[in-house]
């Protein structure tokens, strides 16, 4: 399996700080998000984005790899949670995500399948914590 590695840039991105250590980010053209510490009903922290951009990112690369081996696995849902390193730099030390699809390929097959989703998920490659991943059920 050969990956094409596109050259992009990503951002700028613009933060701001306001009343109530509330940050707003735009990250799209049309689309806000406000951020804070510790979270709120109204608005994450920076580590809740982070971990969820993870979970995004290894659904979507999921999603590519089974089209690539043409599998229809249905709906891609990723589960993610991060621990806390016990040392410093305080950091997430390890994150742990589990796949749920409609339909559940083989053994072999969802083998291959987190593989290639790991391997191209820039999310998890851009992170110093190992990303432990695996099928529910």
């Amino acid at each position: 399996m050969a990956i094409r590695i596109k050259a992009k840039t990503y951002g700028p991105f613009t933060t701001a700080i306001g009343p109530g250590k509330v940050i707003h980010v735009d990250t799209a053209p049309k689309q806000n998000v406000a951020i804070t510490s510790p979270s709120t009903e109204e608005a994450g922290t920076p580590v809740d984005f982070m971990i969820s951009a993870l979970g995004a990112c290894l659904a979507l690369s999921f999603h590519h790899a089974a089209q690539e081996m043409k599998i229809d696995v249905g709906q891609v849902s990723v589960e993610v949670s991060g621990k806390k390193a016990e040392d410093l730099p305080d950091r997430i030390g390890s994150y742990d995500a589990t796949v749920s699809l409609d339909t559940m390929p083989g053994e072999e097959e969802c083998a291959e399948l987190i593989k290639r989703a790991k391997a191209r998920c820039t999310v998890s490659n851009s992170l110093n914590g190992a990303v432990n991943m695996k099928m529910a059920g």
